[in-house]
């Protein structure tokens, strides 16, 4: 026999004459210094150590390659000059592999303190597999919306705000895809550890935090716009508010924090390139690709209503 719905407890009850025994309420959310300072204080400490690592990289490529370091003494101002020191240094690499190697552990210990003071911030319930096929159908179907928006954006004008953003933002991730690193680190840096870093950060304790004071629906968006500032580039934030989004809408239905990190994980193997380095895929497979992911943004729709329906389910059967 299964469990008992809750109209057939009330008629039991009923039956025995006895009223429903009085169900505790949830403790009430409460907002403090934490819910604000936390996110603040450990966004900026996660800026302040990839950018130390990226600077002391490129301080020390300086010195081995004087003649470079003099042409930048001559002209300080030039940006593709500053770009090309930042590709030949691999200043980008080491800040994402050390960093994450210096604040994975950090996050780690953050959330362990927490658990120890009995509020425990992650959620780590257990999902099926059609949890899971769920959840990677929605970012795919966010890659194909990042993909959509981002065509959407080069049909501004080159002279609009909006179109002279986009074309610098291309014309420096041209020129970081041609100098790119093939290496297993930054394969590892980017596929592996900036993933689990940051979702630690972001899904992990500041959704978690901002959960334990607001609403769900609070905390997936104060998270969602959090995590696209946090990238501090208005293009690049309006394309990570998308992958945000269904990062912190699937950690919320799913309430596993395991889901957001392999989402991103995928995420970050398609976007950034790898996964057509690793396969040696030509253009006509890229356009495959591309196309491919346009038809996912209704599959991940769908994925994203089967995991609603779930997450109603599990919030309906619990007595």
């Amino acid at each position: 026999m299964g469990p008992l719905t809750m109209m057939q407890i009330k008629e039991e009850y009923v039956h025995r004459g006895q009223s429903l025994p009085a169900v505790p309420s949830p403790p009430g959310r409460r907002i403090t210094a934490r819910t604000f300072l936390a996110p603040l204080i450990l966004m900026v400490l996660h800026h302040l150590v990839l950018n130390g690592i990226s600077v002391a990289r490129t301080f020390t490529y300086l010195l081995s390659n004087p003649s470079v370091g003099a042409e930048l003494q001559q002209n300080p101002l030039d940006s593709s000059l500053l770009m090309k020191i930042l590709v030949d240094s691999k200043a980008m690499t080491y800040a994402s592999l050390f960093g994450m190697l210096i604040l994975i552990p950090a996050y780690l210990f953050y959330l362990y303190r927490r658990k120890k003071k009995q509020t425990s911030l992650i959620m780590r319930e257990r999902v099926s597999w059609g949890q899971t096929l769920s959840a990677l159908a929605v970012i795919l179907g966010a890659l194909g919306l990042t993909q959509f928006w981002m065509a959407l954006l080069s049909l501004f004008d080159p002279a609009s705000f909006l179109g002279q953003l986009f074309a610098d933002y291309v014309d420096k991730m041209v020129f970081f895809d041609a100098g790119a690193s093939t290496s297993v680190f930054d394969l590892l840096a980017t596929v592996l550890l900036v993933p689990l870093g940051e979702e630690l950060l972001f899904r992990g304790i500041i959704q978690g935090e901002l959960r334990k004071s607001f609403s769900p629906a609070i905390s997936v968006v104060a998270t969602t716009v959090l995590f696209a500032v946090f990238h501090l580039d208005l293009i690049q934030g309006s394309y990570v508010l998308i992958a945000g989004l269904a990062l912190s809408l699937v950690y919320q239905l799913t309430r596993n924090l395991l889901m957001p990190i392999v989402m991103h994980m995928v995420f970050n193997l398609i976007g950034s390139g790898w996964l057509t380095r690793l396969t040696g895929a030509g253009q006509a497979a890229e356009a495959i690709l591309v196309y491919s992911l346009y038809g996912f943004v209704l599959i991940g729709l769908g994925g994203l209503l089967i995991l609603r329906k779930a997450d109603r389910k599990r919030d309906g059967s619990a007595v």
